[in-house]
């Protein structure tokens, strides 16, 4: 069965920009290109076919395909990261820069949004706030190496991938119950992020209705949280920790 808006399946890539590797869910891909991390997990990606978790140029390429399927795709800026606005380039003072002093390559926080420090005059810097690979073409390998089919392992899948935890779950009927340990409550985006999940469970499992059960074991928990990404960002944009936080 060809693959539709809102299957989710498990993905293999090689993502180039300038034929240069700039992501990739291998281990030896990421190593042999100098881009290998050793927090990040390469493992195939879970990808939700309409959550805007990759490109929309990837996303439309991945529509009628089927699990198995190996190519490349070549996508336009308009259809990657956007084009670049010139508009988003910003001049800050370097004594806005708390931590360090500045220098070009630079990943920052301007005013709540992620930049790249790009050029330093004097005493400005000046901060782009386009996504890094805004106007560049994109080209992805990749493979479809399994689908997800079974409606409690997509539930759980959507927890892991968009929460970020491992979250107790089940299925009854047209409900789902997702047990939350209480201390999720303190991250500052849980409340945000747990709608955007609610709303995913909705609309791609054809349920009635999502119960968040608040739980109390005393133990810590520790969780890594972002929000469901919208369609016109790229998935993995921005959801570590910046170098500097420069204010304006």
């Amino acid at each position: 069965m060809t693959l539709q808006d809102g299957d989710i399946i498990r993905m293999d890539f090689v993502e180039r920009a300038d034929g240069a590797v700039v992501d990739t869910t291998q281990e030896e891909v990421a190593k042999e290109n100098g881009i290998f991390d050793e927090e990040a997990e390469y493992q195939p990606r879970i990808i939700l076919i309409g959550a805007g978790q990759v490109v929309a140029g990837l996303e439309e390429d991945l529509l009628g395909k089927d699990v198995g399927y190996s190519g490349t795709v070549s996508i336009p800026p308009e259809k990657a990261y956007g084009k670049h606005d010139p508009e988003k380039v910003e001049s800050v003072s370097l004594s806005k820069f708390k931590e360090e002093r500045p220098h070009v390559g630079m990943r920052v926080s301007l005013n709540g949004k992620n930049g790249t420090v790009t050029r330093i005059i004097g005493r400005k810097a000046n901060v782009d706030l386009n996504h890094p690979l805004a106007g560049k073409p994109i080209e992805f390998e990749y493979n479809i190496v399994g689908q997800i089919e079974d409606r409690q392992e997509k539930l759980k899948a959507i927890i892991t991938t968009f929460a970020r935890a491992d979250l107790e779950c089940h299925i009854e009927g047209d409900l789902a119950e997702i047990n939350v340990p209480w201390e999720l409550g303190y991250y500052r985006d849980w409340f945000t992020i747990r709608r955007g999940i609610a709303d995913m469970i909705l609309n791609y499992l054809n349920l009635n209705e999502v119960r968040y059960i608040e739980k109390h074991t005393g133990e810590r928990v520790k969780a890594e949280m972002i929000s469901p990404p919208e369609r016109e960002e790229s998935p993995a944009e921005e959801t570590g920790s910046e170098e500097a936080n420069p204010e304006a």
